[in-house]
């Protein structure tokens, strides 16, 4: 008696299943559910063992779950002597929370073929993807240094009267970027300040949605961000944020809504240098300031070097200025060395992570001691951001 095809089909498929490892015959949400509980290195690897858990490890529903479990890490990418160096095939990520495992704390990153021999830098992390652009050329691009997938967007297109002020006064790239998410559409936006007049306080501002071909101008604005701070705006709350100018006075910040596409100010923290003093004021020139997120509050680091201090402030209730608190007061003699980038992470047993240079160290506050963290692989000169390692998709974030 003939065996019907389609049951012969079925056994099979069960012959199949069966000579499997038993961790592959799990039921697909027990194995997501264990995922969730696997170190992003582990993850990788997964990504490899077969096409059931690579399609497991991208889909949507799952990588917004293990999004929302994972901590901060942070990225870094080499540079030299400005431009990154062609060499560099990829990043380093360093997770701040296990710096007390030598073996598990840091995890290499390859950037997808297209933009591995470019020199790029990184303009904003958000939500598990970078924004990096091309120097010397106004290319960007959206990439997931997890998956290796990238997204070329479009060209920017420069007037010529801005293409005479960069020339005139050697300027690569004649405007602020930020990079930040719209929640509520589901949208990636690309935010510049671009001098298109050719005046160093003119400033019309550009934001194009990942997934659409043009840039909008959005008009000029009169607050636009400081040529003596970072370029890159930092994004929390919604918002993308520069430390920036009205006019020829006041300093202040400027913050982007992402989804409403407007701008708000707000003040700097309270401290004990008069922000309102003119911009050619000596005393204002010796300070610097850095914007951050810690501990998910918009930060600022205040560094005088007059006074060899530096003061770090959180915004605990966003937006209101009262809640601006003092966080930490250091010298820099303790720190001993003048290139100090910025606080990177307050730990629970209460010591302070920084990054000086293109060192990792560990301040004790009680004790007023420093104590340098062996990276190996952080390169001499570094450009990074804070970072949450995720498995989206390129294709799932184009809008248009």
């Amino acid at each position: 008696m003939a065996v019907p095809v389609a049951m012969e089909k079925t056994n099979t498929e069960k012959e199949e299943h069966d000579n499997k490892p038993y961790i592959l015959q799990l039921p697909d949400h027990i194995t997501v559910h264990i995922f969730c509980k696997v170190p992003i290195k582990t993850l990788i690897q997964c990504q490899c063992v077969c096409k059931s858990w690579r399609h497991s490890l991208s889909d949507p529903h799952f990588t917004k779950d293990l999004f929302s479990r994972t901590p901060p890490s942070f990225l870094f990418h080499g540079l030299s002597g400005g431009p990154i160096n062609p060499k560099s095939e990829g990043y380093l990520l360093v997770d701040l929370n296990k710096i007390s495992s030598p073996n598990d704390f840091t995890l290499k990153l390859y950037k997808d073929p297209n933009v591995q021999n470019l020199r790029v830098g990184i303009l904003g992390s958000c939500n598990g993807l970078l924004c990096i652009y091309e120097l010397n050329r106004r290319c960007f691009y959206i990439s997931n240094p997890i998956t290796s997938e990238s997204l070329a967007l479009p060209t920017l297109t420069l007037s010529p009267l801005t293409i005479a002020y960069c020339e005139r006064e050697r300027i690569d790239n004649p405007y602020y970027c930020g990079f930040g998410y719209s929640p509520i559409n589901n949208a990636y936006k690309v935010v510049l300040y671009l001098s298109s007049s050719g005046k160093s306080h003119e400033y019309e501002v550009l934001v194009l949605t990942v997934g659409s071909r043009i840039w909008r101008s959005i008009g000029n604005v009169s607050v636009f961000p400081s040529s003596r701070f970072q370029p890159y705006g930092v994004y929390v709350n919604g918002y993308l944020h520069w430390v920036g100018q009205y006019g020829n006075s006041s300093t202040l910040i400027c913050a982007f809504d992402v989804e409403s596409e407007c701008f708000q100010q707000l003040s700097l923290p309270p401290y004990d240098l008069d922000v309102q003093l003119p911009v050619n004021c000596l005393d204002f020139l010796d300070t610097q300031f850095t914007l951050g997120v810690l501990n998910g509050s918009l930060s600022v680091t205040v560094r005088s070097r007059s006074r060899s201090n530096i003061t770090v402030w959180l915004m605990k209730d966003y937006g209101i200025h009262e809640s601006w608190t003092k966080e930490l007061e250091i010298s820099s003699d303790i720190l001993g060395s003048p290139s100090f980038s910025r606080v990177l992470k307050f730990t629970e047993d209460g010591q302070v992570l920084l990054l000086n240079g293109s060192h990792l160290q560990a301040y004790t506050p009680g004790t007023r001691s420093v104590v340098t963290i062996e990276v190996d692989g952080i390169p001499s000169l570094v450009d990074e951001c804070v970072h949450i390692p995720s498995f989206v998709s390129l294709k799932g974030v184009i809008t248009g």
